[in-house]
């Protein structure tokens, strides 16, 4: 199953997949960490989401860039991918001093990464950002916002699940029969 969560900036969407996760998953899971550490605030984010996610039997997978390429021994029994707006500007601005890449490449590149991901997983769940409710003129941020776009559309088709964290709560744009959340805890309405 591919789970998708979206939300604004501190809207609760990472703690929102993490509780999915524990519910799709109890065993060993795969956190795939797509943010690049460059100063003390990105370090204080990486260790607030670390100490979140301690005794969920996480084993963190560092890959900034290059989801596709990333080799599996064996099936993962779920992977969380956090976050694709990181993603998105890594890929887009992988190039010699940081050059922006071909958009359209760029998003391509990314989709084939997050269908290997899901190959390769039992339960893929995805946190990405919601980054469209401004118009913006600046050439490279369109560029970006292109990009990502194209990414949020393949998540929504691919998807199993999409919710919206709206101030920490739910807001289903597909699948709401499949996951639920009973006494405060998420619940996987497995279909046999």
């Amino acid at each position: 199953m591919v789970v998708t969560i979206t939300g604004g900036s501190g809207s609760g969407k990472s703690r929102m997949a993490e509780a999915i996760s524990e519910a799709l998953c109890s065993g060993p899971k795969l956190y795939a960490a797509t943010m690049r550490v460059y100063d003390q605030e990105s370090r204080k984010r990486v260790e607030r989401h670390r100490k979140q996610r301690e005794g969920g039997q996480f084993a963190t997978l560092e890959c900034p860039s290059g989801v596709e390429r990333i080799r599996f021994e064996k099936k993962e029994g779920l992977i969380l991918l956090e976050c694709i707006s990181n993603l998105v500007a890594n890929e887009l601005y992988s190039g010699e001093q940081f050059a922006m890449q071909d958009p359209k490449e760029t998003a391509g590149r990314i989709i084939r990464g997050i269908g290997h991901l899901a190959e390769n997983a039992d339960h893929l769940v995805v946190v990405a950002n919601e980054l469209f409710q401004s118009g913006i003129k600046d050439r490279e941020m369109q560029a970006y916002l292109h990009v990502a776009g194209a990414v949020h559309r393949f998540l929504m088709e691919r998807s199993d699940v999409f919710i919206e964290s709206v101030y920490g709560l739910p807001y289903f744009w597909k699948g709401s029969g499949l996951l639920t959340q009973e006494k405060g805890k998420w619940v996987w309405n497995k279909k046999d």
